[in-house]
C-alpha cells in the first residue's frame, strides 16, 4: 500500500550476502540530507520520517568490497491530496439562456474523485458540470468536491454564479424639462429589471454630483433641488447588470435665467460719457438671459421706441443729445428685468472741428488768396526769361467747393503780359 504524505514512515533497506561490504546511498543522484532522512549504524537502511509528494525519488543503493559493485534503483509512489480544486473557465456571469460549462481538477495521487454541488445540491459526479439553458433559478453557489480514498482527504472549492436577464432600454422622465433658475427638477429612470445598477449622463459624460444634487430609491431618482443655468444641457440614465448594459433616450433640460449682470459697453467708472459735439456714440447694453432679453432704451426717462434691441446709436451728436440714458432688459419668461443709467455729455471739439477737418470759408479764402500770389511771381519770373512776347490777357481761375459750405468760391486774376 503506497504510504501517505505528511503520515507515514518509510524504510528501505539495501540487502547482500557478501561480507567487507559497504552500502552508499543516493537520492536523485545526491547523498542524503534533511532532518527527516535518518540512516543506519551500518548504512544499510535509509529511513525516511513523514513522506512528502517530493521523496518519490528515485532512490539508489551502492554496494562495494574489494573484489566488486553493484546498485540497485527504487521509486516510491506516495498517496497525497486531493489540493484544493481548482475551476475552469472563471466567469461568474451568464446571460439567461446560455449554457454553463465548468471543469474541476486537483493535484491528487491517486486521482480525486470529483461531484459538483449547487447550493448544496448534488448535481453531477464526474470533473466537468454542464447545464444548458439556464435561468435566474440557476444563480447560486457552485461547489467542486475533491475527494482521495487512499490518503482519506477531501477539499472543495466555491464559485458564486450569477445568471441574469440582458437589459432592456430604461424611461427617463422629469417632472419638466423647462425650468426657472433656483427651481426643483426631479428625475426618474424607469426600470423594471432588478438586482441592476443604475448611473447616470450629462452632456454624455458621468454626471458629477454636487451639493445641491441628490440620488435616492437606489439611484433611481436625481433630485436637483437648486437648479442654476449650468444644469442645462442633455441628461441620461443608464441600466448594468454583469452581462450587459442599456442606456436612455436623453432629456434636453432647459433653463430660463436673468436677466442679470447688466454692463455698458463703452463702460465708465464714473458713469458719465463724453461725446464730441456732430461726433457718434453707440451704447451697447448686455446682460445674461436665457431666453434672450428684450430691450427698452429711455432718453432723460422718456422710452425712445426706435430703439428696441441691445443698441443705442447717436449720430451726429447735439447738445440735446445729452442727458441720461437707461437701458432696461426684462426676460418673458422669468418675469425679471433689470436696468442700468449712464449719462452722455455732448462737448465742444477742443480743436475747433471735427475730426474730419472742415474748413471754413475764411480759410479757404485765405488759401485761395495764398496761391494766387504765388501763382502770380511765377508768371513774371517765367515772362522776364521768355525771348518772345505773348499778348492778350491770360486768366487763372481756382476753384474750391467745401461741402457743408455749398457756395462755389472762384476768384480770378488776370495778368497782362506784355
Amino acid at each position: 500500500m503506497a504510504p501517505v504524505e505528511n503520515k507515514d514512515n518509510v524504510s528501505l533497506t539495501c540487502q547482500s550476502e557478501g561480507q567487507e561490504v559497504t552500502y552508499q546511498w543516493f537520492i536523485n543522484q545526491s547523498s542524503p540530507a534533511g532532518d527527516r532522512i535518518v540512516l543506519s549504524p551500518d548504512n544499510r537502511t535509509l529511513t525516511i520520517i513523514k513522506v512528502t509528494r517530493e521523496d518519490q525519488g528515485p532512490y539508489k543503493c551502492q554496494i562495494r568490497n574489494p573484489v566488486s559493485f553493484n546498485e540497485s534503483e527504487f521509486t516510491l509512489n506516495i498517496a497525497y491530496g486531493p489540493d484544493t480544486p481548482m475551476i475552469f473557465p472563471t466567469a461568474l456571469n451568464y446571460p439567461v439562456g446560455a449554457t454553463i460549462e465548468l471543469n474541476c481538477s486537483a493535484e491528487s495521487n491517486p486521482p480525486a474523485q470529483f461531484t459538483w454541488l449547487i447550493n448544496g445540491i448534488q448535481m453531477a459526479s464526474t470533473s466537468k458540470l454542464s447545464i444548458a439553458n439556464v435561468s435566474l433559478n440557476h444563480t447560486g453557489t457552485y461547489t467542486c468536491n475533491a475527494s482521495n480514498s487512499v490518503t482519506g482527504l477531501s477539499r472543495s472549492k466555491d464559485i458564486n454564479i450569477t445568471v441574469s436577464e440582458r437589459t432592456t432600454k430604461p424611461n427617463l422622465t422629469a417632472n419638466r424639462t423647462s425650468v426657472i433658475e433656483n427651481d426643483t427638477l426631479v428625475f426618474t429612470c424607469g426600470t423594471e429589471q432588478a438586482e441592476v445598477d443604475i448611473l447616470w449622463f450629462f452632456n454624455k459624460k458621468s454626471l458629477i454630483l454636487n451639493e445641491r444634487m441628490k440620488l435616492s430609491m437606489k439611484n433611481q431618482t436625481l433630485i436637483i433641488q437648486v437648479v442654476k443655468r449650468v444644469d442645462a444641457g442633455s441628461y441620461e440614465c443608464e441600466i448594468r447588470n454583469p452581462i450587459s448594459s442599456n442606456r436612455s433616450d436623453p432629456i434636453s433640460l432647459t433653463v430660463n435665467y436673468g436677466p442679470d449682470y447688466i454692463t455698458f459697453v463703452p463702460n465708465s467708472e464714473k458713469g458719465e460719457i463724453d461725446v464730441k459735439l456732430k461726433g457718434s456714440l453707440t451704447l451697447e447694453c448686455h446682460v445674461e438671459s436665457y431666453p434672450p432679453a428684450q430691450y427698452i432704451w429711455q432718453v432723460n426717462g422718456t422710452v425712445n421706441s426706435a430703439f428696441s434691441n441691445n443698441t443705442y446709436v447717436i449720430k451726429n451728436a447735439t447738445q440735446e443729445d445729452s442727458g441720461e440714458y437707461t437701458c432696461e432688459a426684462k426676460n418673458n419668461v422669468t418675469n425679471l428685468s433689470v436696468s442700468k443709467s449712464i449719462t452722455v455729455k455732448v462737448v465742444e471739439n477742443p480743436s475747433g472741428g471735427s475730426n474730419g477737418s472742415t474748413l471754413s470759408g475764411g480759410a479757404i479764402a485765405g488759401i485761395v488768396i495764398g496761391v494766387l500770389a504765388g501763382v502770380a511771381l511765377i508768371g513774371a519770373s517765367s515772362i522776364s526769361s521768355s525771348s518772345e512776347r505773348l499778348e492778350g490777357p491770360a486768366n487763372i481761375i481756382l476753384q474750391s467747393t467745401n461741402p457743408q459750405h455749398p457756395t462755389t468760391v472762384r476768384p480770378s486774376l488776370t495778368a497782362h503780359l506784355k
